[in-house]
């Protein structure tokens, strides 16, 4: 039997100092090649959820992942592996925990960070040795932000941007929510934050998502050109830049 591939998304050229984020429509995303492409831990972990709906969600982002990620560096989606690095090793040792990140292979270095929430992902690319975290939110219709201290008493759309933001800064620092994260507000530009007990600033930009989500980017560098890219568009073609 033949089996289907997913559509590739001809990546752009990441330049230094680009970061690439894909907002993806994970309904879109073809799995008649999930078996082929993921592998044996994905596949288990994806039986263990047990929402089909879910269940296929996760397929589904961690295909998108895959096939990204190759197309950018020319090899088969399912010949990729990952493992997780600690963001403080002298710390905790070996743990097993920290950020994914691409193992070691006939490849260059890319940092990557995926994101998924309801029916959409987001997928966030940059070239080693940037840094890069993406969080994506399904915008709920009430939400009291008020019970969350780093977030506080906020617009309900602007709390969820801001929310985002964190995500993204804890992501990229491999620390989730370990270390408090303050943001500063909107500015029209890329938003200043400070994790607690890091004196270095993280700046994160809002990225164009699907109707009804929000999303964020964050990286150490100030002056990062961000682009963003959908992937698959209508007809699961080639993915196409945004704005």
């Amino acid at each position: 039997m033949r089996i289907q591939l997913p559509p590739t998304p001809r990546a752009p050229v990441l330049a230094p100092g680009e970061i690439h984020v894909w907002p993806v429509h994970l309904g879109r995303v073809p799995l008649d090649a999930v078996d082929a492409v993921l592998s044996p831990a994905e596949r288990a972990r994806a039986a263990r959820i047990r929402r089909p709906a879910g269940r296929r969600r996760y397929r589904a982002a961690h295909v998108a992942l895959r096939t990204l990620l190759a197309d950018y560096l020319g090899v088969p989606p399912g010949l990729l592996r990952f493992s997780r690095r600690c963001p403080e090793p002298e710390v905790c040792g070996d743990c097993g925990g920290g950020r994914p990140v691409l193992a070691a292979g006939p490849w260059p270095h890319l940092e990557f960070s995926l994101s998924h929430s309801g029916s959409a992902a987001l997928v966030g690319v940059v070239r080693a040795p940037g840094t890069v975290g993406v969080d994506l939110e399904r915008v709920r219709d009430t939400f009291d932000w008020s019970r969350l201290p780093l977030v506080g008493a906020q617009e309900r759309v602007t709390g969820f941007r801001t929310w985002t933001a964190i995500e993204a800064v804890g992501k990229a620092a491999g620390t989730g929510l370990r270390d408090p994260v303050s943001v500063g507000p909107p500015t029209g530009g890329p938003r200043r934050a400070r994790r607690s007990g890091d004196p270095s600033d993280w700046y994160v930009h809002e990225v164009d998502c699907p109707e009804g989500y929000v999303g964020s980017v964050a990286t150490r560098t100030a002056d990062s050109l961000v682009r963003s890219f959908l992937w698959p568009p209508s007809g699961c073609g080639p993915g196409y830049e945004m704005g």
